[in-house]
């Protein structure tokens, strides 16, 4: 299958060039399969879990937006809040994160209080009050995809994509209720309030002025066409400042707000994210150009005065003072002294981490995978609150990891093996590499050797007897791409992609022999072996059970069809944990394993790529998400159903007011069914009627804690999970 290696390549070559309903998202050096499509025009309906529950996250993940207040920073990160103490603002403390369960788009808070723009999850209301224990106390489902917030007196104001400007009436913020909304034509991607008018971004139909002075019936009286994909924007006095994407920043005159006019702009350079205006100085998140310094005193013409290159991609900036404070994707929070506009210089950051690939737990640390920013050492001694204690940059792309002592192995992609001792988990620090000349991903050590899955040069074997200077002593190579390494006994099993499962007799280092393979019909990814039984993860074709009791003959018994991409998999007693891809972290029982059964999940957010199980612990390397800490606490058989529909014919929806309330709609005489049960799966209420056309409402007096609310109406079931936070 090598010989198809370049055509894959160049059909999603073409796909990137052609394909421009696409957003494409690479990184250097994956192998063709490993591109990461979004589609824009697709909505994802994502579930949360079952039987499972969070115990802790580190790393986190992509940097998108980040609002100042006092001495505290809220960040949002991939599905996460980062809450940061930034007294001193060269050494950031994080403080807490808060799981949004989707991609926190943008933040804005007010008093105690935190509005996320929550992308598919819509509005969240997070009370900040106590930034150690943050908690959600309402939400409102926005039915589109919210990308930012601007909150204003008692109403907040949500650029929601294809479904426009959302007003949100929250002087109840445990029950906020949507009040009026427009259809701005396009993708509502920024949002500023100035006035009674709400301006909003509305990429590629431009700069729209929507009249608020009546919230319920919203009305726009101007719009500007600004060139190219309106993504932001800040309004100071009578000017507008939108960052335009490819066309930078404009200047938009507004004190005519029927007849808004450009009087000035200035190309950044990069792709203009979001605009933040201080004084005479405007300051635009550049994308891959960072932070861009642009003195506005004189509107019709801007001039730069200064940058300065964040590394990564500059999202979103705030200023407070002298110091912008920059969300810059996989490099996290970036802190710049802008006292010198002429000069910025970083004077902190926050690394939220980069691609979590894969994980290994020894005692009470995590070892993670993390690609471009090598090896990170997470102290699990709590789970629920993990903490970062040491890293080592291993100069490539970190991408398996193996723990044995005192010294962690990782797998450095062209770098080959990496020795790093960490003895001192605070000071990790390299003893030894072997060059193994094409791409390690995975590796298994086994007395005094390690064992490469080296890509397309399949197995090679090294000896690390002396750490400081290892040598191959043996190789083998597998016929397609070698993925994932387990030794067992004297053999190694090799998942090697299209070719499936390869048995490798390894009892003489230095002339591996194969003795059996077995073709699992996909792409072997993972691969765990536990008695006389072989666990593949095979990609689309989800996890296959091998016989592997006579090597030379292995015989598949069971499989199970994983809803995503099965990638890894680990075992431990009678349960399979498989990594899988977009579906995050699927639980196989596999006591029976002719019949094997899932019994739990979590959806992890991002691309669920490693995982490892310790204890009562999973441990998930989920790439822009970072290491998720993950509890299986049984089998409640319950999963939670969303309906992003806001027209279904029965209008259900489920609230807290003095308690909780599930109301609808029948438009003819139905039975209506309701129960509810608690997070362990016990049946704590129970309604039934013959109800007949009109608006009905059920109310249950619960105490506080997490239920599902499971609603059948003539046929029609729909299941919502529920937080009681009274």
């Amino acid at each position: 299958m090598k010989k198809y290696f370049f055509i894959i390549v160049l059909l999603l070559f073409s796909v990137s060039v052609f394909g421009s309903n696409y957003n494409i998202r690479r990184t250097d050096n994956l192998s063709p399969h490993e591109v990461v499509f979004h589609n824009r025009w697709t909505s994802s309906i994502r579930g949360d879990s079952s039987n499972c529950r969070l115990v802790g996250r580190a790393l986190f993940g992509l940097s998108r937006s980040v609002f100042i207040k006092d001495t505290i920073a809220y960040a949002c990160h991939g599905y996460s809040l980062i809450i940061l103490n930034i007294k001193n603002p060269s050494s950031p403390i994080l403080t807490c994160f808060y799981d949004t369960k989707d991609y926190a788009y943008s933040i804005y808070v007010k008093d105690t209080i935190a509005y996320i723009a929550n992308y598919s999850d819509g509005l969240r209301l997070i009370n900040v009050a106590n930034p150690a224990n943050p908690t959600e106390i309402g939400f409102y489902d926005t039915g589109g995809y919210a990308h930012d917030i601007f909150v204003k007196d008692t109403i907040a104001y949500v650029a929601d994509e294809n479904d426009g400007l959302r007003l949100i009436n929250i002087s109840n913020p445990t029950n906020p209720i949507e009040i009026g909304f427009y259809d701005t034509g396009s993708y509502a991607e920024g949002i500023f309030v100035k006035g009674t008018i709400a301006y909003v971004a509305d990429d590629d139909d431009g700069l729209r002025l929507i009249d608020v002075a009546n919230p319920t019936s919203p009305t726009e009286i101007g719009f500007y066409d600004t060139g190219d994909y309106a993504g932001g924007v800040y309004v100071v006095d009578t000017i507008a400042y939108v960052a335009d994407n490819y066309d930078g920043l404009r200047l938009i005159n507004v004190s005519n707000p029927a007849n808004p006019t450009e009087i000035g702009f200035y190309d950044t350079g990069s792709y203009a994210q979001s605009v933040f205006v201080k004084d005479t100085i405007s300051y635009v998140a550049d994308g891959g150009d960072g932070l861009r310094i642009i003195n506005v005193a004189n509107p019709a013409n801007p001039t730069e005065i200064g940058f300065y290159n964040t590394e990564d991609y500059a999202y979103c900036a705030f200023v407070k003072d002298t110091i912008s404070y920059v969300a810059d994707g996989d490099d996290g929070l970036r802190i710049i002294n802008v006292a010198n506009l002429e000069s910025p210089i970083e004077i902190g950051a926050y690394n939220t981490g980069s691609y979590a690939r894969s994980v290994f737990v020894k005692d009470t640390i995590a070892y993670v995978a993390d690609t471009y920013d090598g090896l990170r050492l997470i102290d699990i001694s709590n789970p629920a609150n993990p903490m970062e204690i040491g890293f080592y940059d291993t100069a490539n792309s970190a991408r398996g990891v193996y723990v044995k002592d005192t010294i962690a192995y990782v797998a450095d992609w062209y770098d080959g093996l990496r020795l790093i001792n960490v003895s001192n988990p605070t000071n990790p620090t390299e003893i030894g590499s072997y060059n193994t000349v094409g791409y390690a991903v995975s590796l298994h050590i086994k007395d005094t050797i390690a064992y490469i899955a080296n890509y397309s040069d399949g197995l090679r074997l090294i000896n690390v007897s002396n750490p400081t200077n290892p040598t191959e002593i043996g190789f083998y190579d597998t016929g397609s791409y070698a993925y994932d390494v387990y030794v067992k006994d004297t053999i190694a099993y090799i998942a090697d992609w299209d070719d499936g499962l390869r048995l490798i007799n390894v009892s003489n280092p230095a002339n591996p022999a194969e003795i059996g393979f077995y073709d699992t019909g996909g792409y072997a990814y993972g691969v765990y072996v536990k008695d006389t039984i072989a666990y593949v993860a095979d990609y689309y074709n989800g996890l296959r059970i091998i016989d592997i009791s006579n090597p030379t003959n292995p015989t598949e018994i069971g499989f199970y069809d994983t809803e995503g991409y099965a990638y890894s998999v680990y075992v431990a007693d009678s349960i399979a944990y498989v990594a899988d891809y977009y579906n995050g972290l699927r639980i196989i029982d596999i006591s029976n394993p002719t019949n094997p059964t899932e019994i739990g999940f979590y959806d992890t957010g991002d691309i669920a790529y490693g995982v490892y199980v310790k204890d009562t612990i999973a441990y998930i390397a989920d790439y822009y998400d970072g290491l998720y800490l993950i509890h299986y606490y049984g089998n409640t058989g319950i999963k939670e159903t969303k309906n992003r529909n806001k027209n279904n014919v029965y209008n259900i929806s489920v609230r807290m007011s003095e308690g909780l309330n599930i109301d609808y709609n029948l438009s003819d005489t139905k039975n209506v069914t309701i129960n509810i049960y608690n997070i362990l799966g016990q049946k704590l209420y129970s309604y039934y009627s013959v109800q007949f056309p009109g608006q009905h409402s059920v109310k249950w007096d619960g105490n506080r804690g997490v239920y599902f609310v499971k609603i059948d109406i003539g046929g029609y079931k729909y299941t919502k999970k529920i937080a009681v936070i009274k």
